[in-house]
């Protein structure tokens, strides 16, 4: 190699210090490496284009495949967290060639054998907090079978002029069940598999179930405000914690028009049970799609009760959690989808008020 045949260091990496070692990521490979101040230095040097040395320690890095033959320019329109999860998140096998009836047998055996390893470290199906309960009303499913689908789909907007008008429990125990209660879980000993869990309207990653829902009560006839946990399998409500003194807006980011919604239902993703049966961190990209599916049944249902909804998911991360009484690292708020009565407006009162003021 001449000396003038420079080497830049490729784009999509991170160091983490832990436990006293400096980890070199790449994370569009999947490597780790341990590396010494030595290498930190050289790879500092890389990082601006040099040429490698016949060191030892040139000749690690040249091996471990981090080193490009150009400058490696991030076209990338987003912050570095944003780049490292999309590309970190990615399968990093290429497409194997392809026998169907192999393959298929393989993938079948595989995946029974990895199910039957991790059986004896089930995590718990639900997340019971140990206040008060609630028995809800029976689900009012006529309400939503009088309706079309097309009909919720084309009427459901989302709503920023909300009344503050209060909402019948019978409306919220009917949504709550719509979108998160068990509608009936298959035979546990059918074809001699192992069942774990319930099942919901909406698909989820593995068949996990790891969304919970929390409701912000702020205004429901018959149910005293405050925070709750929706127990999906009793359909039932069990008492949190009384409402803080500050009010939903200021936990969502001064998104002050949530205040007057007579509900909220905030959506937490467990992620105990998708490190259980999917240990890689690509998990958490089914884990927030299966929010945003629950997020869209909350829509049509609310929209289909005659409500109007608003979503967001700009919100105080700590805070809400700790309010929620989330065990840290374990489970976390993703989403909240909130509704009550209003205009159906999308323009909030202040802004509509700016916007009259300078006409």
């Amino acid at each position: 190699m001449k000396d003038t045949e420079k080497k830049w260091l490729q784009f999509p990496h991170f160091l983490k210090i832990c436990d006293g070692k400096i980890i070199y990521w790449d994370y569009d490979n999947h490597q780790q490496f341990e590396v010494s101040i030595e290498h930190l230095l050289r790879l500092i040097d890389f990082s601006k284009g040099t040429s490698p040395t016949q060191t030892a320690v040139d000749e690690e890095i040249i091996e471990s495949g981090v080193l490009v033959d150009a400058p490696s320019y991030n076209k990338w329109g987003w912050d570095w967290l944003s780049h490292i999860f999309h590309y970190g998140t990615r399968h990093p096998q290429g497409v194997e060639k392809y026998d169907d009836e192999k393959k298929s047998e393989e993938y079948a055996l595989s995946y029974m054998e990895f199910c039957a390893s991790i059986r004896e470290s089930t995590p718990e199906v639900e997340i019971v907090k140990g206040g008060a309960r609630t028995t809800l009303p029976s689900p009012d499913l006529a309400i939503l079978k009088n309706i079309s689908l097309w009909t919720s789909l084309s009427q459901r907007r989302t709503c920023r002029d909300f009344d503050g008008r209060s909402v019948s429990l019978d409306k919220i125990a009917t949504l709550l069940f719509c979108a998160f209660g068990d509608i009936g879980s298959p035979d546990p000993t059918i074809n001699n598999l192992a069942v774990y869990g319930y099942r919901r309207t909406a698909p989820a990653a593995g068949g996990l179930q790891c969304t919970e829902p929390y409701l912000w009560a702020s205004n429901i006839e018959g149910l005293p405000p405050g925070i709750y946990h929706y127990l999906s399998q009793k359909h039932e409500l069990e008492f949190v914690r009384t409402l803080p003194e500050d009010p939903i807006g200021a936990y969502l980011c001064n998104q002050n028009w949530a205040n007057d919604m007579a509900f909220s239902i905030v959506m937490t993703s467990r992620f105990d049970k998708m490190w259980w049966k999917y240990p890689h961190s690509r998990a958490y990209r089914p884990m927030l799609m299966e929010v945003g599916h629950f997020s869209q049944t909350l829509n049509l249902a609310i929209t289909a009760m005659g409500l109007k909804p608003w979503l967001t998911g700009y919100f105080h991360d700590r805070e809400l959690a700790e309010v929620l009484g989330c065990t840290p690292d374990i489970e976390h708020p993703i989403f909240l989808v909130g509704g009550g009565s209003g205009s159906g407006s999308s323009i909030d009162k202040v802004t509509r008020k700016i916007i009259q003021s300078r006409l």
